[in-house]
């Protein structure tokens, strides 16, 4: 695809939690020709909510940040990574080339993973975040250009999974909030991203991550014509079998090859349900026809009302790092002033 002037070609991989997001950017790093697959999270969600006063005079600081963020690997939070495991410069040198021209800090995220790109010799970039479906329009005008791949899976699957990857074979303590929460994050991007197709076109481009397991040969030139890959590399990267894997009568394979029947009955029905288009709590029908016109507003009403003490700490939190930013902006800009 022929990219106007000063567009980016990259991607954003977006979809409800534990829908194959990280799987999909390992398989572009290992098989696009053109696309570099970065291989942790890329946060742009949580820069995005800050406000950095004095922007040019903070990018250094935002990159030393950023560069360094832990990204954790596994359920325990054991294993971490950091970005600057995957970059070849460091901050004092990458800020020397930065362009007088980024004023935000998506931009700068961007203009790193171009560098990314650089070192393995890819012309464009792609990262997974947490439901960039929800913040798209305002990403697409931060990064021209950009597009955005929405994993969806078997919500069955997904569901099961976000509820007993940290616990499992045991359930959560709060089995039936995190339950909900699961449910409306996978039905929140559903609606998301059906509104987007409708309003950016082939800007937009929903991945079915069962599919691709179920070898389906539509799909796999699809995703091999997107990312510039090989059908043969799509159809070998997609043979193995993921945990909580969902089968009728036998129910969900966890990591230990076990099979258990993870949820129950109404809980399957509330899946049903959903995934139909008719949810069945009224609070979580009201969220998703809001969704489509105010995707972080109805988010947000979303996790205050079924986790109101976290939501609490969160902002109060989020005021804390605002003033830390505020005085940053202030302290650097004055700082510079007193050099000039």
């Amino acid at each position: 695809m022929t990219r106007p002037e000063g567009e980016t070609g990259s991607w954003l991989i977006g979809g409800a939690g534990r829908s194959g997001k990280t799987t999909l950017a390992n398989i572009l790093a290992a098989n696009s020709r053109t696309i570099a697959g970065f291989p942790l999270e890329g946060v742009f969600h949580v820069y995005l909510q800050r406000r950095f006063p004095f922007f040019r005079h903070q990018r250094l600081r935002v990159m030393r940040e950023y560069l360094s963020r832990p990204r954790y690997m596994n359920a325990a939070r054991t294993e971490v990574e950091y970005p600057t495991d995957h970059f070849e410069a460091n901050a004092e040198k990458l800020i020397a080339e930065l362009p007088d021209t980024i004023d935000n800090p998506v931009a700068l995220f961007a203009w790193l993973l171009d560098r990314y790109a650089e070192s393995r010799d890819k012309s464009n970039w792609a990262v997974f975040d947490l439901l960039p479906e929800l913040r798209y329009a305002t990403y697409r005008r931060l990064i021209p250009g950009i597009r955005l791949a929405v994993m969806r899976r078997d919500p069955r699957e997904a569901i099961a999974e976000g509820l007993f990857w940290r616990t499992y074979p045991d359930a959560p303590a709060d089995r039936a909030r995190r339950f909900k929460s699961m449910l409306f994050q996978w039905s929140l991007s559903c609606a998301v991203t059906q509104s987007l197709s409708a309003r950016f076109g082939n800007e937009i481009l929903v991945v079915s991550f069962n599919k691709l397991l179920a070898d389906d040969a539509e799909e796999q030139r699809r995703i091999a014509w997107a990312f510039d890959m090989d059908i043969a590399a799509v159809r070998a990267a997609f043979t193995f079998q993921p945990s909580f894997t969902f089968t009728e009568g036998r129910g969900f394979c966890g990591p230990d090859g076990a099979w258990h029947h993870l949820l129950d009955d109404e809980e399957l029905a509330q899946i049903d349900a959903v995934a139909n288009g008719h949810a069945r709590h009224p609070d979580m029908r009201a969220l998703l026809a809001l969704a489509p016109h105010a995707p972080v507003l109805a988010r947000s009403i979303g996790d205050t009302l079924m986790y109101p003490g976290t939501n609490l700490i969160r902002r109060a939190n989020a005021l804390r790092q605002g003033l830390r930013d505020t005085a940053a902006g202030i302290r650097l800009a004055l700082r510079a002033e007193a050099r000039s």
